[in-house]
């Protein structure tokens, strides 16, 4: 009479299998080693030697490599004036390499299109409205100046990158509010 199983906690825990495959793999490892013998150890000791060696000339070439694109993609830029007076352009001379990933050509020129849109409704905007506006405006720059500063320290912390995206974001946001809110009334 056969026992039927329904769950698994049911099967038999203790049952030798039908043959012992231990022994046939124990004298193949054995007769490997012995037909290989010591020239396998004296390469395996040659490459061991080399891998010190192998690994800091690798890690020289990496550093070589990083600085060269360093170099030519992050164009440093030095000056801050943007076309707006009184509102200053973001700018860091550290994070060179951050700013050609994360703000590159045509989000600039975006942008200083939109910072001269920006000034000429500065312009038509009573003087109490103008002021909020241009110190929101500039507390925006400021901040994103400031993490571009901190990434310039430290290019690979993901929470100052993503800082970074967000606020030049809100500063999109910001300009185009105001650029637009002269539209609403004509």
């Amino acid at each position: 009479m056969s026992r039927r199983i329904k769950r698994i906690d049911e099967l038999a825990r203790d049952m030798p299998p039908a043959r012992d495959l231990w022994p046939a793999i124990s004298a193949a490892i054995e007769a490997d080693k012995a037909a290989s013998g010591a020239p396998l150890q004296k390469q395996a000791a040659r490459r061991s030697f080399w891998m010190p060696a192998a690994g800091l000339a690798a890690s020289v070439v990496l550093v070589a490599v990083g600085v060269v694109i360093g170099t030519r993609l992050g164009g440093q830029q030095t000056t801050g004036v943007s076309p707006v007076a009184g509102i200053q352009k973001p700018v860091a001379e550290d994070s060179g390499m951050v700013r050609a990933g994360l703000r590159h050509a045509e989000y600039e020129k975006q942008r200083d299109a939109l910072l001269l849109e920006v000034k000429a409704r500065l312009e038509t905007m009573p003087p109490a409205d103008r002021a909020k506006v241009s110190a929101s405006l500039e507390t925006l720059q400021k901040s994103i100046k400031e993490i571009e500063a901190a990434l310039g320290h430290d290019p690979a912390n993901a929470l100052l990158q993503e800082l970074l995206v967000s606020s030049c974001q809100e500063e999109m946001r910001a300009l185009t509010a105001v650029r637009d809110s002269g539209r609403e009334e004509i």
